[in-house]
């Protein structure tokens, strides 16, 4: 209970430490939305939990502690008309290796495109695909590595307003990588780190160039994704005779196109906490706080026998409050399972 009550006090001093800034964009709005409502019920935490889904994206080191095929489908709609989505396979491979793929999917409805004399064209969908695919080694029975290839896809959906100008709408990105490492130290203690948007480049940053449009009339826009430090925190106990777990994860986006910047400007501070609470027999109770966004939810898991073998089926329900923008987000289900 102690070490409880210490886990929530050390997350709550660096969430109020943290630094505000916008991470921005579509790549932004990806690492917030998550890709799961148990995650995000308590706090978009995942990298330090074997358990999480999809591996791929949390932590591809947890691809190496999958016994099963498992496999996680969420969706969920946001204010401000904006929906989301992902699908996760991961499997086993082998006594140490594991793999896996997810797919994360961001949208926009409702888009006004606007002209320079303030005239609404019509309404565009931009949307946001994510695809990572990662693979684990399981160093020992305590610990893993892993990695994982990630790509994006998005689609503006604003050639057809501009007659004169050839726009492109659809850009693909460069291939970027994430590396991750995790502990299960017992059977209560974890700990994971994982380095995100890494690339090929002598930097390892994760840059690209869009050119908007097909005669270049529009000029070119240069962009990187941060690289992102995230370390995690696991811990598992009971208490009053009921399973309860806790989860803190402190990250470091590094905003400059550097392989390393000590210049503390040049970086964004911020801390996830959370909790689970088994209340009953295979149902939990879940809260957290990711930065400004405060969230809880519900978990129950069922049984579904088919031929002498059970078939467990995870159901996930997540309401979110982003205090800062004071905006609710009720509906965020998940559905997921393993096939024995």
């Amino acid at each position: 209970m102690k070490k409880l009550i210490l886990l929530c006090a050390l997350s709550f001093g660096i969430s109020l430490a943290h630094k505000k800034a916008s991470l921005g964009a579509f790549d932004g709005f990806v690492d917030r939305m998550g890709t799961g409502a148990h995650e995000l019920s308590r706090g978009n935490t995942g990298s330090a939990d074997t358990a999480a889904l999809p591996g791929a994206y949390w932590n591809p080191a947890i691809l190496a502690f999958k016994n099963h095929f498992h496999y996680s489908l969420h969706a969920e709609k946001r204010d401000l008309d904006r929906s989301g989505g992902s699908l996760g396979l991961d499997t086993r491979i082998g006594k140490r290796m594991g793999i896996g793929f997810a797919m994360l999917y961001r949208g926009d409805f409702h888009f006004d495109v606007i002209n320079d004399d303030d005239e609404t064209l019509g309404e565009a969908r931009p949307y946001f695909t994510m695809m990572h695919l990662g693979f684990a080694y399981r160093l020992s029975r305590l610990d893993a590595i892993g990695i994982s290839f990630s790509m994006s896809y998005d689609n503006l959906d604003l050639a057809s307003y501009y007659q004169d100008i050839q726009l492109v709408d659809a850009f693909q990105s460069p291939i970027s990588f994430n590396l991750g490492w995790i502990r299960q130290w017992n059977s209560k203690w974890s700990s994971s780190v994982v380095i995100r948007n890494l690339s090929f480049s002598k930097n390892l940053s994760a840059t690209w160039t869009r050119n908007p449009s097909v005669d270049n009339s529009v000029i070119s826009t240069h962009g990187f994704r941060p690289k992102a430090l995230q370390v995690g925190l696991g811990y598992r106990s009971q208490i009053f005779s009921k399973p309860v777990s806790a989860w803190l994860e402190a990250i470091d986006y590094q905003i400059a196109d550097t392989l390393l910047a000590f210049d503390p400007d040049r970086h964004v501070w911020t801390a996830r906490i959370g909790f689970d609470l088994e209340a009953i027999p295979k149902g939990r109770i879940s809260v957290g706080m990711d930065g400004l966004q405060f969230s809880a939810g519900l978990g129950y898991q069922l049984d579904l026998r088919i031929a002498q073998k059970i078939y467990p089926i995870d159901l996930s329900y997540a309401l979110l409050y982003e205090s800062n923008v004071q905006l609710w987000s009720p509906l965020s289900f998940t559905i997921r399972g393993n096939f024995p």
